[in-house]
């Protein structure tokens, strides 16, 4: 076919005084295939391998951790620092069950809890069951640790659940992956060391490869488990029992009749701005039923923990995440004087670049100021005043976002006169009912998690902005991908230089 052969174009724009190829096959030097297919294999085996789903529920079927995998490449596709940002989160929370369990080590009962053992923990491996709950529900290590501190639970026998023999993750794969990775990029470090250009498609590729290591790093320790392991109360104790127990001497406040949930989520260590602003927007994505990045919950208690969860950074890791961010952030900016078949291109991915630039920094900086004042007011190394740890966003009060406000409660109808006046506008002129019921609406959208949990409010006024933000980002995100392959229509024909395939630095002659 005409269009699979190589094609020289001579360019006699001055602008662009050099050789123009458009496809090029594969020969002693690499091809344009080459090029696809290499940057293909290295962002998806990032997206794919490097990722690590939460334990399954104990119902699930084989595909839904299958599902599970491929909703966290599709937020790695969407972004790789998001899924960065989740690998964070988790990587903290693992290490302060480990420093909790290690400030109390009398209730291990002789057992060692490990980096992989607390990672078990937090994703859900490890369900509760009762007389009350014999299906069970997920524990969190910091909730483990309060049952076996009030002598609810004994400790578990970690060991004797063989966590590293149930281990499924592929090895090669790995192996596989970060030998790819490794040719790759050294590959491509020769590449600029030789003066050879490099198409936008490699720059994303490498983008995706300095985010997908970091994160790689976070979720080293990070087990594959398939079906959870159960843990029952001791002395077939109600888990109404123990929140009896709890409101008695270590949460005053909590009702024992309300949870969303689980039972034990007025132990918890984890709730915070950024979640609730990922739940948000996945709810909106089961709403509308396009789910390519969470399944949704639908039991209750729950039966699994979502893998897409986002936990707090620990303050020690705020500069290690910083940093990995803002190396992200401008790397697309590389390509700002990049060869591109038409100007009008040029000028997008400039525009484009620039935007994902600042958006990354504006999201870093939240997650950052958001972190700290989590890190601030979170109970030292304590999972028993974590009940206690306002996480409402934005400067709420919880009494404002909870107690509904005076057009949000409901009026009994002793109550509903006839009036027309503005506390019962419904009894009013036309626009006054229209008025009160578009304002019900509009309110009733801070809250559309399935159970109305009152930690699950976002501002309006933060909703709107925050929405269209994303919006831009993902319209950015999508058209540096399509520019990544269209742009390989018309290149330098030294971009199919290639350095030594097989010892790069060498050289080839």
């Amino acid at each position: 076919m005409p269009a699979l052969l190589p094609s020289v174009i001579h360019s006699a724009a001055a602008s662009h005084n050099r050789t123009l190829v458009g496809w090029v096959s594969s020969s002693i030097d690499r091809g344009t295939i080459d090029i696809l297919w290499s940057c293909s294999i290295t962002i998806l085996l990032c997206c794919w391998v490097a990722t690590h789903p939460n334990a399954a529920a104990p119902t699930d079927k084989w595909y839904h951790r299958f599902i599970d995998k491929f909703n966290l490449a599709m937020i790695g596709l969407l972004g790789p620092d998001f899924l960065f940002g989740i690998a964070l989160g988790q990587f903290s929370s693992a290490r302060r069950c480990v420093r909790l369990f290690k400030r109390d080590a009398h209730l291990l009962n002789g057992n060692q809890l490990t980096y992989r053992y607390a990672f078990f923990l937090n994703m859900g491996g490890l369900h509760l069951t009762s007389p009350d709950f014999p299906s069970g529900f997920p524990i969190t290590g910091h909730q483990l640790h309060y049952l076996v501190k009030h002598d609810h639970v004994d400790f578990p026998n970690l060991k004797a659940m063989a966590i590293d023999e149930r281990n499924t993750t592929d090895t090669l794969s790995r192996l596989v992956t970060v030998w790819q990775v490794l040719w790759f990029s050294v590959a491509e470090i020769q590449r600029v060391r030789d003066g050879l250009p490099t198409t936008t498609l490699e720059l994303t590729a490498l983008s995706f490869v300095v985010v997908m290591i970091a994160t790689s790093v976070c979720w080293f320790r990070k087990p594959s488990i398939t079906i959870p392991q159960t843990i029952p109360t001791k002395g077939g104790k109600l888990v109404y029992n123990i929140r009896a127990n709890a409101k008695e001497q270590t949460h005053p406040d909590l009702k024992l009749e309300i949870w969303y949930r689980t039972p034990l989520d007025f132990i918890r260590d984890d709730r915070w701005g950024i979640d609730t602003h990922w739940s948000y927007y996945t709810r909106i994505s089961h709403i509308i039923h396009v789910r390519m990045v969470s399944r949704p919950v639908k039991t209750r208690p729950w039966n699994r923990l979502p893998s897409d969860q986002w936990l707090p950074p620990d303050q020690v890791l705020i500069p290690f995440g910083s940093l990995i961010l803002l190396l992200f952030s401008s790397s697309f900016l590389i390509a700002w004087n990049f060869y591109f078949p038409t100007k009008t291109e040029q000028w997008l991915w400039r525009g484009f670049a620039i935007y994902h630039s600042v958006f990354v920094v504006y999201g870093g900086v939240y997650y950052l100021i958001e972190a700290i004042r989590w890190n601030k007011r979170k109970p030292k190394d304590s999972a028993e005043g974590t009940s206690g740890v306002s996480t409402i966003p934005h400067g709420d009060t919880a009494q404002d976002l909870i107690r509904p406000s005076t057009s949000e409660r409901n009026v009994s109808p002793a109550q509903q006169q006839p009036t027309c006046n503005q506390t019962n506008p419904i009894a009013g002129s036309h626009w006054q009912r229209w008025y009160w019921i578009t304002q019900q609406r509009i309110v009733s959208l801070r809250n559309i998690s399935a159970d109305k949990d009152p930690d699950m409010v976002m501002p309006l006024r933060v909703i709107v902005p925050v929405t269209v933000t994303c919006v831009l980002y993902i319209i950015a995100r999508g058209f540096l991908y399509i520019e990544d392959f269209i742009s390989l229509r018309l290149q330098p024909a030294n971009t199919y230089e290639s350095v030594n395939k097989f010892l790069p630095f060498i050289g080839d002659g």
